[in-house]
């Protein structure tokens, strides 16, 4: 992953760089990240699935950026492959960070939001109160010692 978005950043960097429009080429990029990052969301929550986020990301924003230019020739403008580039490499960046963000609440097993004391609950002995009649009457600090006591510290 870390790879990939070296190598995203970098492609994105040397595309700037050749460009003679770059105010044109970065206003193209943040309306593709805006509109695959709307598009990306609205497929995740419709069909729950990774895929589907990457499509609705990347689709949304090529689909706006062709129908842009179609718009703009229709006008009597020049049809201008950069600006479609632009827009896409913004929907894909917006289907990365989508990406990431939303593996984070998966919660795949690798990431854990709990504190070092937190404990399932199912495997406690819960029968500790006889042990801590004279405490703190805190019911997580009895639990906690229930499960260091269990466990034998």
């Amino acid at each position: 992953m870390k790879n990939s978005s070296l190598l995203l950043f970098l492609m994105i960097t040397c595309a700037f760089g050749y460009t003679q429009k770059t105010t044109n080429a970065g206003k193209h990029l943040g309306a593709g990240l805006a509109i695959g990052a709307v598009g990306g969301y609205a497929a995740h929550k419709v069909f729950k699935s990774r895929g589907w986020t990457w499509v609705g990301a990347a689709g949304s924003s090529l689909a706006a950026s062709l129908a842009k230019e179609a718009y703009n020739q229709s006008r009597g403008a020049v049809w201008e492959n950069d600006d479609i580039i632009y827009t896409a490499i913004g929907g894909i960046i917006s289907g990365l960070v989508l990406d990431m963000i939303l593996d984070s609440r998966r919660g795949s097993g690798k990431r854990c939001g709990c504190s070092p004391l937190a404990i399932n609950i199912n495997t406690v002995d819960t029968d500790f109160t006889a042990d801590f009649e004279n405490g703190s009457g805190d019911i997580v600090a009895a639990i906690q010692a229930g499960y260091f006591i269990k466990d034998g510290l």
